[in-house]
């Protein structure tokens, strides 16, 4: 049993970092109905940033929020100057875009850090014997941390979308643009937000968690293919669906690994593509994806 629950707690752990960048590409999707391929290398560059940051003498968490507010910017400046001239419905070309930028900031990160991996100070102990016990295994700081940290932004998202008008305007937008236009809402600029909040988002995940992986210019890489996986189970419209779907997305993938032996972690990434296939051929929007009728 106590084996049982460390493997949990550790697929938990996982999954909410899936959940945290799955919410990154939602803030992007839910405006533009575009996916952000280079979503992952964005948080990369941000972690970066962040290093660079605490490297010329600001403390951790300055470092961090620093990082996030030069993140917050960049984002609106990728969409002003990269998306928005391509047009609303010029999908392949954006995706294309994404691809190019994802290219882009890696070769950087690159040239500019190197390629070795560098360290990261964690916001929270995190020495072998920091931990809580917990039905005899142990929760480490880190992982409660980002978790607090991912239900803090849920919140904040949840807010921002119910209860202003800015966030009734970003609905409005993800909802019908044209009518929305009509209503005297710059659709551009709600899209530009959308932009920004991903990018703030994925630059948190990624300086959250790089005192664990490290930083390096790969580092994102198989994170952002989960967090695709969870958007796509929950609902890229759905960012309650997306985040909870990459903590189920975590355990199942650690329990199978764990218990079935064919699988183990070379195939870890296969449970992942089964779950995902196995969910579009019974509802193709996710399990809290709403579908989109069109009058013709």
């Amino acid at each position: 049993m106590e084996l049982l629950i460390a493997r949990l707690i550790d697929g938990v752990n996982y999954g909410v970092i899936y959940g945290f960048l799955a919410l990154a590409l939602v803030c992007v999707y839910r405006g533009t109905h575009h996916l952000n391929l280079a979503q992952g290398e964005m948080a990369m560059f941000s972690g970066f940033i962040a290093y660079a940051l605490h490297a010329a003498g600001l403390p951790v968490i300055l470092a961090i929020l620093g990082a996030v507010a030069v993140s917050f910017v960049a984002g609106g400046v990728v969409e002003r100057v990269l998306i928005r001239p391509l047009g609303a419905h010029a999908d392949y070309s954006i995706l294309l875009v994404t691809i190019g930028l994802f290219l882009m900031l890696n070769a950087a990160a690159g040239v500019i850090w190197g390629g070795d991996p560098l360290a990261f100070p964690s916001l929270v102990p995190d020495r072998p014997d920091d931990y809580i016990g917990f039905f005899g295994t142990r929760l480490r700081y880190l992982p409660l941390l980002i978790l607090g940290v991912l239900l803090a932004v849920m919140g904040g998202l949840f807010a921002l979308f119910r209860y202003t008008r800015l966030g009734l305007a970003m609905r409005a937008t993800a909802s019908n643009p044209e009518s929305a236009r009509l209503l005297g809402i710059r659709v551009s600029g709600i899209n530009a937000l959308g932009w920004m909040l991903a990018a703030a988002v994925g630059a948190l995940i990624a300086t959250l968690i790089a005192p664990t992986t490290t930083l390096t210019t790969t580092m994102m890489f198989n994170f952002l293919i989960y967090a695709a996986a969870a958007a796509t189970l929950g609902g890229f419209d759905s960012p309650l669906g997306a985040v909870l779907a990459g903590i189920v997305l975590g355990v199942v993938e650690n329990l199978v690994a764990s218990y079935v032996g064919f699988v183990g972690s070379d195939l870890k990434q296969a449970v992942a593509l089964v779950i995902l296939l196995v969910v579009l051929m019974v509802r193709p929007t996710g399990f809290f994806g709403s579908k989109r009728v069109e009058r013709v």
